[in-house]
């Protein structure tokens, strides 16, 4: 009785591409499809048979686990990621691990042990002790009945050089927005309010921050640093103590919007006018951006298109079904997108408005 392997010998196609017409996937061309289906017919190549040419364990479900739903960063994501899977008949499962490393390690190992196909995440994982890297570590060999799970990480690739990832430059970006507001903007007194130090987009856009300064001739001190906790709520109270200080500021640039969209009411509260005393401006580009008074200028960073292509990448390694031989980063751009916040009279860009 003919196989799946001699179905893909008779067409001269791979296992993966017979595999993704039987399960009627659009990413296969018309020709390729005629090919196949002209096999299986040739080879009297039956349902049953199919069924069990096919490896046991697939289950056409992948997990999707972020490190906090209400982050307005992964809605974007989620809609890249879900269209790609729509169309490859996959079905998403999200979870949230609210940044606890030890919530994510057991989300981990009960999606690996229910058989998903494929995770992709949105990792915690920044810690240096033991466990932590073991964790880490064992990213690259989840396996289900021996069978291989793939893990895409999202936004930073994690310490495991066996693990994909699709991620922007972090650094990049923080440098240009505030290249942009020492060029363009002619501010001098800049201060970061951060992501958690500890995290590795901190630190990259610490760094970033950091380096734009010197090369434009100003000075680095840590208390221009202002950890944040991704929330509005921390960027509103961190500028309600940094002008309470004294310490003198001219422009805020914070690493995520939500965190400007705090700075942005704190400063509106104090009579400080944006942009004229203090220009504000953030990272990621959210919706809210748009919406807020003064609107705020960002760096944009293509979230469903980061998404989308997690989603691809993901496929790909399923349908390859073992490691692959060298790690693949893929590195999406960023980009300024101007509004009030930083000059007045703007007109306010709606061109990445999502909702």
């Amino acid at each position: 009785m003919a196989n799946i392997k001699d179905v893909a010998r008779q067409a001269g196609v791979s296992i993966s591409t017979v595999s993704r017409v039987i399960n009627d996937s659009k990413s296969v061309s018309s020709p390729l499809r005629v090919k196949v289906e002209k096999a299986i017919d040739d080879l009297n190549y039956s349902t049953n048979s199919i069924a069990r040419g096919l490896k046991s364990s697939q289950t056409n479900n992948i997990a999707v686990i972020l490190t906090s739903v209400s982050r307005t960063f992964f809605s974007g994501v989620l809609e890249g990621i879900n269209k790609e899977a729509d169309q490859e008949k996959y079905s998403v499962f999200i979870s949230e691990t609210h940044d606890s490393i030890e919530r994510e390690i057991k989300l981990v190992r009960s999606c690996a042990s229910q058989w998903v196909d494929g995770i992709i995440l949105a990792s915690s994982a920044y810690g240096n002790d033991m466990k932590t890297r073991k964790y880490i570590e064992s990213l690259s060999s989840l396996e289900k009945k021996d069978s291989w799970i793939p893990v895409v990480t999202l936004e930073y690739p994690c310490g495991n050089p066996g693990v994909d990832a699709v991620v922007v430059d972090h650094k990049k970006s923080a440098f240009r927005a505030v290249d942009y507001l020492i060029h363009e903007v002619g501010r001098k007194n800049i201060v970061h309010i951060s992501l958690p130090f500890e995290h590795y987009m901190g630190q990259q856009r610490i760094a970033g921050y950091r380096e734009a300064l010197e090369r434009n001739g100003l000075s680095y001190t840590e208390d221009q640093v202002l950890e944040g906790d991704y929330t509005s709520y921390c960027g509103y109270t961190l500028t309600k103590d940094l002008v309470r200080s004294g310490q003198p500021f001219d422009a805020v640039f914070c690493a995520n919007d939500q965190m400007a969209v705090g700075v942005l009411q704190a400063l509106g509260e104090l009579g400080i006018q944006v942009p004229e005393q203090v220009a504000v401006m953030g990272n990621d580009d959210i919706f809210a951006a748009s919406i807020v008074k003064p609107s705020l200028t960002s760096i944009h960073v293509p979230r469903f298109e980061m998404g989308a292509a997690a989603m691809k990448h993901m496929l790909e390694l399923i349908r390859e079904g073992e490691p692959p031989a060298k790690r693949k980063i893929i590195t999406l751009d960023t980009e300024i997108v101007e509004r009030e916040s930083t000059k007045r009279g703007l007109k306010n860009s709606l061109q990445y408005l999502d909702w």
